[in-house]
C-alpha cells in the first residue's frame, strides 16, 4: 500500500504568519509525510537516548535533542506496538 505524499501546498494549507507556530498546525506526523522508519534506525535511536539519558539537561542541546528522540520513539511505538 502506498501512501500519498502530501505536497507542500497542502501541508500549509489554512497557515497564516498569524497562526504559523501554534504547535497544532504546525506539527506534521510521519504518517503525513509518507516517513517510514526501519527498526534498525529504532535501535540506534534508542542507543542515543540511552548516552544521552544522565547526561543531557533541559534547555541544553543535548536536553532538546533528548526530548526530540523520545518524542519520536514515542510515534514510533504507538504505530508499531499498539496496546
Amino acid at each position: 500500500m502506498s501512501k500519498k505524499r502530501l505536497s507542500e501546498k497542502e501541508l500549509l494549507d489554512g497557515m497564516t504568519h498569524d497562526t504559523a507556530h501554534v504547535d497544532e498546525l504546525a506539527t506534521v506526523s510521519w504518517d503525513e509525510l509518507g516517513v517510514e522508519f526501519s527498526e534498525s534506525e529504532y535501535k540506534a535511536v534508542m542507543n542515543r537516548i540511552e548516552s544521552l539519558f544522565d547526561v543531557a539537561e533541559p534547555g541544553t542541546p543535548e536536553g532538546d535533542e533528548l526530548e526530540k528522540l523520545v518524542t519520536w520513539v514515542e510515534a514510533y511505538e504507538e504505530g508499531h506496538f499498539p496496546f
